[in-house]
């Protein structure tokens, strides 16, 4: 089996990250596992520590033919493996040494439980939405970036609002006066478009959330549409700019650009426990039923 590792390679990052790199290539090359490790992880870790890390693992630029990426860290980690995973259709498992950790499934004191669930491939793929965007004839930054949380429509400066024109498959919606909007897919359902009032959605719902953040208007509520449904809109702002984050990778847009959100071609597969569901991770992460008052 051969499996890709990633992690944070921010300068930022939990200092108690290498120990947990380390902890989790050790564990991994405790089984039949052909390692190997992004060049600029390696490289943004200690040298002490890349001296304990470099017999254990095969360094790569370019992203070779594995069966499995594992990503160690939190959700933001996780998003950025997806990225860097892109249309490969290699899953990946999450190892949680964050906080909330939606995304990733396991956490890192369950490793040496999984391990053997992983190397005699007694897991189950879960298949989820990605959204794409188009712009039409103007330059696209995003080309061949998709978001598998959210694209989100926002301000660029502090002080007005956007004025953001909604269409559904051609048919106009609304007018938002607002701070942004998050377009989100049911992954993304349990990340920004929760925290601004959107409904959460089961992994596997073929639908698309359109959520206003901040609006000026009490009744632009949260909306969820079909996730076949072309989402264009178009921009007016005082700065004349606006701002498009596709899981947090961020662009500077004229308003002149219009935008167009589209379900993506491709889906990302995502590995989890058997017996694990979605409905006991929100009960898990979310605290449901538990007694807070003791």
């Amino acid at each position: 089996m051969r499996i890709a590792l990633f992690g944070n390679i921010s300068p930022d990052r939990n200092p108690q990250f290498e120990k947990y790199i380390f902890s989790v290539c050790e564990a991994i090359k405790k089984h039949p596992v052909d390692l190997y490790l992004p060049d600029k992880l390696f490289y943004s870790l200690s040298p002490d520590m890349q001296d304990k890390i470099r017999p254990l693992c095969i360094l790569f630029d370019v992203i070779p033919p594995v069966d499995m990426a594992m990503s160690v860290g939190g959700d933001g980690t996780f998003l950025r493996t997806a990225s860097a995973i892109g249309d490969r259709g290699i899953p990946i498992l999450g190892i949680n040494t964050g906080r909330l950790g939606f995304l990733t499934g396991v956490n890192y004191n369950e490793l040496n439980d999984i391990l053997p669930e992983i190397v005699e491939r007694k897991y189950r793929i879960e298949e989820r939405t990605l959204l794409g965007i188009d712009t039409k004839e103007h330059p696209n930054p995003f080309d061949n970036i998709c978001a598998l949380n959210e694209v989100a429509i926002l301000k660029q400066d502090t002080a007005s609002m956007l004025s953001i024109h909604a269409y559904i498959n051609g048919e106009y919606l609304t007018s938002y006066q607002a701070d942004g909007l998050v377009i989100a897919t049911p992954t993304g359902s349990t990340a920004y478009s929760l925290s601004i009032g959107g409904p959460i959605l089961v992994p596997a719902s073929p639908s698309i959330i359109l959520a206003a953040i901040a609006p000026h208007s009490l009744t632009a509520r949260p909306l969820v549409v079909a996730d076949d449904s072309r989402i264009s809109l178009k921009i007016e702002s005082r700065s004349n700019h606006y701002l498009v984050s596709l899981d947090g990778h961020s662009q500077i847009f004229n308003e002149q650009t219009p935008i167009e959100v589209f379900k993506a071609a491709y889906t990302q597969k995502i590995v989890k426990r058997i017996g694990h569901t979605f409905f006991k991770t929100l009960r898990d992460k979310l605290m449901w039923g538990a007694d807070l008052r003791k």
